[in-house]
């Protein structure tokens, strides 16, 4: 009985150091990128000029540097995003698009979170090519005034470790 408690406490133990090593290996990345609006189609179901469950907003943008980044000069065209944001209540949204770069594809789903300096917080929940396997979030920055169509957004994500 001891002999099997003590297996069972190191195989614990194994399992615990071994994903405390991989969260230490994971690579983290973060990408700025400006969002220029090229589309925005707002659904209002009653009652009107309220968000509530059934209103959407759907999004189509193309992404610009606001610094060198991807081998390309700041203010270049580096992709474009899609999405869309669906009213599950008066107070709560979901997401469900994506964000296209050099070398991959982002994907953006769940629930949509306000931050509280303004903007939102949108899951990342995936990833193709360079992006494959990526976890974190979309940090997108309230627009300024002076520019309405354009947002920073701030892409926070983390990568798998390679196997070696």
């Amino acid at each position: 009985m001891l002999a099997r408690l003590v297996v069972v406490v190191a195989l614990l133990a194994g399992l615990l150091a071994a994903s405390a090593t991989q969260a230490r290996a994971q690579e983290t990345r973060v990408i700025e990128v400006v969002s220029v609006e090229l589309e925005l189609v707002v659904k209002d179901t009653k009652p009107k000029k309220a968000a509530n469950k059934g209103d959407s907003i759907v999004f189509r943008d193309k992404l610009l540097n606001p610094a060198p980044q991807f081998g390309m000069a700041k203010g270049a065209r580096v992709g474009s995003d899609r999405g869309t944001l669906t009213y599950t209540t008066a107070k709560r949204a979901r997401f469900d698009g994506t964000a296209t770069l050099p070398g991959g594809t982002l994907f953006l789903r769940g629930e949509v979170f306000s931050r509280r300096e303004g903007g939102m917080a949108i899951p990342v929940a995936g990833g193709t090519g360079k992006f494959k396997g990526a976890r974190g979030v979309l940090l997108v920055d309230p627009s300024n005034p002076k520019t309405p169509n354009r947002a920073l957004n701030t892409y926070r994500l983390t990568f798998p470790a390679p196997v070696a």
